[in-house]
């Protein structure tokens, strides 16, 4: 028969010399340590599909919502397409109320230039036609024997005195004797015509107008001056 010999422990004398125990450590049982690892491993599987579980429930909370939330959202889009429609009606709408209010008390189109232009014709002088264009006006015109020509060329330094032309371009185009009279007599005519044209200065606003249009005497287009101002359609 053979005998077993008992385990050789090479390691016990050095286990001795430093002062451990003489027999080595039992090693742990192999299946404690895999029940050990087995619990392990099904925790994490089970944290991890908690997590996945708790995403996929926070995903269908967000779908939710987000579906429940979409005929609000295309009504706020609806919404403010609608305004920005209004705006830019609105916006128009304040642009055309300007511009009439403006055209309701332009000096170039009322009394005030009438005034303006009475006020400078003198006596002997005779205007005959008066065209208004967006920025200039043409004037034509008559005056007689004496001193037709003197009376003329003191129309168009007053007119370069008005506030409401531009002195730099107040031209006389064209004065000359008118056709000879037929008759017994015969002889010159004592009348001459004229054609004078003059551009408009930049409208004025706010106060400087109102005293512009007091200042020609035009009481009605001032007062209308007023009321738009007060309303707020003018500046």
């Amino acid at each position: 028969m053979t005998t077993a010999l008992p385990p050789v422990d090479l390691l016990r004398e050095r286990r001795l010399e430093l002062g451990l125990p003489a027999d080595p450590p039992r090693s742990a049982d192999p299946r404690r340590l895999l029940l050990i690892g087995a619990a392990v491993a099904a925790g994490l599987v089970t944290v991890a599909l908690a997590m996945a579980l708790l995403l996929r429930w926070q995903q269908q909370m967000l779908s939710n919502e987000l579906e429940r939330l979409a005929p609000v959202r295309t009504q706020v889009e609806g919404l403010e397409k609608q305004l920005t429609v209004e705006r830019a009606a609105v916006e128009t709408t304040r642009k055309a109320n300007q511009q009439l209010a403006q055209g309701l008390v332009a000096v170039r189109s009322g009394t005030a230039l009438m005034s303006d232009l009475a006020e400078r014709t003198s006596t002997g002088l005779q205007l005959m036609a008066l065209k208004v264009n967006k920025d200039d006006l043409e004037l034509k015109g008559r005056s007689s024997d004496p001193g037709a020509f003197e009376r003329i060329n003191a129309l168009v330094l007053r007119l370069k005195a008005s506030p409401l032309l531009d002195p730099a371009t107040v031209t006389l185009g064209r004065a000359e004797r008118a056709a000879p009279e037929t008759g017994p007599k015969g002889g010159p005519s004592p009348l001459v015509t004229f054609e004078l044209t003059a551009s408009f200065r930049e409208p004025l606003t706010g106060p400087a107008q109102l005293r512009l249009l007091q200042g020609l005497g035009a009481d009605g287009m001032a007062l209308r001056l007023q009321l738009l101002q007060r309303d707020g359609l003018l500046p």
